[in-house]
C-alpha cells in the first residue's frame, strides 16, 4: 500500500488528494470539510496513522517531512493529556473499533461498535483517567448523565503506571422501595 501525504497546515493536518481523502475517511478517519473535498484528521488520528504508515505528514511552510516524535512533541505542547489519549486511541483502534473525537465535558472519544461506523450512532463514551489520580464523583456523575442522555454506555479507560489500560463500565445503581422497605438493589 502507497504511504498517503498529508499536509500540516494552519487549519490543521489535512489530507489534501480526494481519492485519499475518501478512503480515509470510508475507514472511520478524520472529517470532510463542508467546504471542499479536504479532510482533516485530529492529532490522535495522525499519530496513529504515522506510527502504522498510512500517511507521511509535510509542514506546509518548509516543506519538510513531519516524523512521529516532531509531531509527538507538537501535540503534546497543546494538549498535556495528549500521550494518554493517544495511548487510548491507539488500543481502541488495535481492537478494531472506531473511535471519534469526543464532545468535550471530559469525554475523550466516542465509539462505534465493531463494522457500526456509517451505519449506527456510537455506542460508547471513553473517559480516561490514570490509576491513582482522584476524580470527583460529581465530575463522574455529570460525564454518566451526558452519555445516558445520549443512550450511551460510558466506559472509563484506567491507564496503569506501566501504559496498560482495563477499562470499566461506568453505570448509576436504582434501587427500588417498597412502603417502608428496605431499598434493595435492581437485578
Amino acid at each position: 500500500m502507497e504511504i498517503i501525504s498529508a499536509v500540516f497546515t494552519e487549519r490543521g493536518i489535512v489530507i489534501p488528494a480526494q481519492n485519499e481523502a475518501n478512503s480515509l475517511y470510508q475507514d472511520g478517519y478524520g472529517s470532510l470539510l463542508t467546504d471542499s473535498y479536504l479532510l482533516t484528521l485530529k492529532p490522535f488520528e495522525v499519530l496513529y496513522l504515522v506510527e502504522r504508515r498510512k500517511i507521511a505528514v509535510i509542514d506546509e511552510e518548509n516543506h519538510k517531512k513531519l516524523v512521529f516524535q516532531e509531531l509527538l512533541w507538537k501535540f503534546s505542547a497543546e494538549d498535556p493529556n495528549f500521550w494518554t489519549r493517544y495511548i487510548v486511541y491507539r488500543d481502541l483502534r488495535e481492537r478494531g473499533f472506531v473511535a471519534k473525537d469526543g464532545p468535550g465535558l471530559g469525554i475523550d472519544f466516542l465509539v462505534y461498535e465493531r463494522g457500526a461506523y456509517g451505519k449506527r450512532m456510537p455506542k460508547y463514551q471513553v473517559y480516561t483517567i490514570w490509576e491513582g489520580i482522584q476524580d470527583s464523583i460529581n465530575n463522574l456523575s455529570e460525564i454518566l448523565t451526558v452519555a445516558e442522555e445520549e443512550q450511551r454506555i460510558l466506559r472509563l479507560a484506567v491507564m496503569d503506571r506501566r501504559g496498560e489500560i482495563v477499562y470499566y463500565t461506568l453505570s448509576e445503581i436504582k434501587f427500588n422501595e417498597k412502603d417502608g422497605d428496605t431499598p434493595k438493589p435492581c437485578l
